[in-house]
Order: C-alpha cells, then structure tokens, then sequence
C-alpha cells in the first residue's frame, strides 16, 4: 500500500514536472534547428567541392609551384575532403566561407552540447530521484508486510486476485506464465539436489495418499500396471528383479525388524492353525460320538412297535400311544364312528396298543389314512406255486421288467450283504410278452426236467447277465395261478401253452 502525498509534495511535483516539459520542448527545438543546419552545412560544402574540383581540372598546368598553397580542409564535421591545391585568389574566400561556417559550426555544436549534458544531468537527477523514491516506498512496505498481518493477508489476497483474474481473462499471459513455470521448475530440479529430492517424495506421498484414498484412480492404476506386466516382457522381469534384489539385499533395520515379525506372525498362525485344527478334530470327533450315542440310544429298541392302523413295524419315535376316545366322540353319528373303528385293527393280545402320526392325523380330521390296510393294502398269502419260482423264472412270467442301478448306502469294514442298498439314477420298466416267453420254452419230457435259460441284456450282446436252471412244468403253473388271481394277466391265452408244452 503507498503512502499518500501531502500537497506541498504534489505541488513540487507538478512544478518539477512542468520545468521538465519545457526542457524538452526546449532541446525538441534546439534539436530540430540543428538538423536543418548541419543539412544546409553538408549541401554547401558538397557544392563547395564539386566547385573546387572543376576548378581544379582546368586550371593551367604552368601554374608554378610557389603560387599554390597547401590547404588541409579538414574539421570536425567534414572528414571525407583530400588534400588539395588552388590558387591563392581564390583560397581566401573559400577560407572565409569555411571559417564563418566552421564557426557557426561550432557554436551549434557546443549549444548542443551543453544541451544534451543538461538533458543527461536531468535525466540522472531524475533517476537518483525515483530510485530514492522506489527504495523508500519498498522499505516501508517490506516493513509494513512483515510487520503487519492484516495488511499482509490484505496484500496476498489482493495479488492473488489479480494474477488469477489476468491468468484467466489473458491467454497470451497465461502461455507465458505456463512456460515460465515448466522452464523455472525444470532448471531447478536439474541444479538443486535436495529440492529435486524434495519433489520426488512430495510427488511419492501425493500418489501414495491418493492411491489409498481414491478407489476409481486405485483401480485404474491396478488395471494400467497389470496390463504392462502381462504385455510387456522386459517390465515384468524388471519388476521381478527388483522385488528380488530389494528383499535380498535390505538389511536395514526397519527390513529385518519386519522380517522378525513377519516370521513371528507365521509361528503365530501355524500354532494357531494346528491348536484350531485340534480343536476342529475334538468337535468333530465329540459330535461323532454323540450322533453316535444318540443313534444308538434310539436303536436300543428296534422297530417292534406296531401300528394298529397300518400294521407297520416302527420305531418308538414314530408312534404315539393309542387312545380310543381320542378318535371316537361320544357325538358322532354311529356310521361315522363305524368308519373309524373300520380303520383299527384290534389284536386279541392283552399288549399296549399304538399308532403311527400319519395315521394319528388323518383319523383325527376323520380321514382314511393312505397306508392303512382297510384302503385295499391287505397283504393276501403267496401260493406254493409262487414261492417256488426261482429268479429267472421270476422274470419269464413278469409283466414288466425293472431296470435299475443298485449301489451301495453304507461303507466300512461292512461286507455288500449286510449294507443297505439304494437306487441311482433312473428306472426303466420295459414291458414283457408273457405269451410268447413261455410258449418259446422247449416241451418238457417229464415234470422233473430242467432247462438251461441264460439271461442277457440285449440278444447281441454276448455277455451273460445270469443264468440258471428253470422247470418249465413249474412256470406253466404259476402262470395258470396268475391268470385266476391277477388282473393283468387276464389276456393270456391257456390254450395255446397246453398245445404247445403237449406238442
């Protein structure tokens, strides 16, 4: 901020300023007036020598030399005349001439040059003047800005303002400034050493602080080096190299007091590991012997509860006491309660009766159950001729063959006949022409006579799948029992297997 002036002192000013411009208009003048003169000056002599040399040149070449005089024309202003000889009539005026312009000459000259030492004078007494003036002015603010902070903060705040206002609104400035900037950043970070250092671990903990802060840009920079390191072959080996060397050659402290850690914190994670596997193997094992204990305490009793709905041999979990009035109100109608006591099937023993709770449920919603025996589920006694079949003779007089794949539930030191077996995958049921089968059998001789039947998969395949001895007297007779107890086998023709077994 400059300090304001008093009005003497712009008075003074205004003066000063005043005898300045008429100065100048003064030497302007003087100036001017010189110029024409010495113009005039240099014509008149270029006459004066055009003259001189003709005059020169016709002159009579008798002339003796006594008559000639030795004439040196040369001043201060005109240095390009030689020496020349004229005649002495007429040397006088020529000097004359010269002599009154050598001094007009003169006099210009000096009044020029008191002039310009007047002008010089001013010039220097006017530069000392505002020089006092400048460093007076920058003193008193360098003082006021250091010792100020008000008007400091105003100061910033007011050059900020303008250097950004004309970066903004100026383009050539702000070129300008651009180029500055690069070249001054670019020269100090080639000469100073610790400033180079500095911009280096400034750039170091901004990329650093970013890259911990900004997602977008820390993914961005994962993609870009991970893109380099799998295209480019030279970065990825550089970058191996210099993971390698780095972790071989850091001794430094702060290296192996990481590295001590680090190794500390593996001793600490597999003891970790292995106390945590011990204790996973411990519950495991624990859970193992209670489902254990458990299984065992449920199988302490097999399935030798009874129910008196559907006659299925269960487990004690899966029964309910049976409780006849839990079933039959007193205010049902009698056809209904018929119909309850119907699914019931008492036994005659003096026992503990029970139910299953499937068949629980639907009698209580006065249901029939779906598995009870009364809904067509009676299990009827297999005739002699049935029981006495084989497997292979099973399958001739089946109308459907089922094709399964049969696994293995259970594995252990169990042998396959006493583990329990299961299905995987699907079932086919391929339909069979009873008829056909047992007409196809060969004549028996007498009831005693077996034939040898192998059973394959398909005709052409040459593998056996089984193969046994079969009674065709004894098929022919489970055969004729099917046909007057099963519904499916109505449609077989008797006829046609007593012709041919007769044949």
């Amino acid at each position: 901020m400059v300090r304001k002036k008093s009005t003497s002192a712009k008075a003074r000013t205004r003066k000063r300023a005043y005898e300045r411009k008429k100065t100048e208009n003064r030497v302007n003048r003087s100036w001017r007036k010189l110029l024409l003169i010495v113009t005039a000056v240099n014509k008149f002599l270029r006459l004066r020598r055009c003259d001189i040399a003709v005059a020169c040149s016709t002159s009579d070449l008798n002339t003796s030399q006594s008559s000639k005089i030795f004439l040196n024309n040369v001043s201060f202003v005109q240095k390009d005349i030689e020496f020349t000889y004229v005649n002495k009539t007429d040397a006088m005026n020529h000097l004359e001439d010269l002599n009154v312009v050598q001094a007009t000459v003169k006099y210009l000259i000096s009044k020029v040059c008191r002039l310009d030492y007047e002008r010089k004078r001013q010039l220097e007494i006017r530069k000392k003047t505002t020089v006092l003036k400048s460093t007076r002015q920058s003193s008193w603010f360098h003082k006021k800005y250091s010792q100020d902070n008000l008007f400091r903060k105003r100061e910033s705040e007011r050059v900020t303002a303008i250097f950004q206002k004309k970066y903004t609104n100026n383009s050539n400035f702000r070129e300008k400034e651009k180029i500055r900037s690069r070249t001054h950043g670019l020269e100090k970070y080639r000469k100073y050493v610790t400033f180079r250092q500095e911009k280096i671990q400034r750039s170091k903990t901004y990329i650093l602080n970013k890259y911990h802060n900004n997602m977008e840009f820390r993914n961005t920079h994962k993609a870009n080096v991970l893109a380099k390191y799998n295209s480019n072959q030279i970065t990825r080996l550089r970058i191996i190299s210099q993971a390698l060397n780095s972790y071989k050659k850091n001794y430094t402290p702060m290296m192996q007091k990481q590295r001590r850690l680090y190794n500390q914190s593996r001793r600490i994670l597999n003891k970790y590991n292995i106390l945590q596997s011990h204790i996973c193997l411990v519950k495991h094992r624990n859970l193992y012997v209670n489902n254990l204990n458990r299984f065992r305490q449920i199988i302490r009793e097999g399935p030798d509860y009874v129910c008196i709905s559907c006659r299925l041999a269960l487990f004690r979990n899966q029964v309910v006491p049976f409780v006849e009035k839990k079933y039959i109100k007193e205010n049902m109608s009698g056809e209904i309660k018929k119909r309850i006591q119907s699914y019931f099937n008492y036994s005659s023993s003096s026992q503990s009766k029970w139910i299953c709770k499937l068949c629980s449920d639907k009698i209580k919603k006065r249901q029939m159950p779906s598995r009870t025996i009364v809904n067509k589920l009676k299990v009827c006694d297999v005739p002699s001729e049935l029981k006495e079949l084989n497997n292979l003779e099973k399958h001739l007089i089946a109308l459907r063959l089922p094709f399964m794949k049969i696994v293995n539930l259970t594995s252990g030191k169990l042998s396959n006949r006493l583990s329990q077996k299961g299905t995987k995958g699907p079932l086919h049921c391929v339909p069979s022409d009873v008829q056909d089968t047992v007409t196809a059998l060969p004549r028996p001789v007498d009831k005693s006579m077996m034939v040898r039947l192998q059973l394959k998969r398909r005709l052409k395949y040459k593998a056996v799948w089984e193969e046994q001895l079969i009674n065709p007297n004894d098929v022919r007779d489970a055969l004729f029992v099917l046909t007057r107890m099963h519904p499916g086998y109505r449609n077989i023709n008797i006829n046609d297997i007593n012709e041919n077994m007769n044949i």
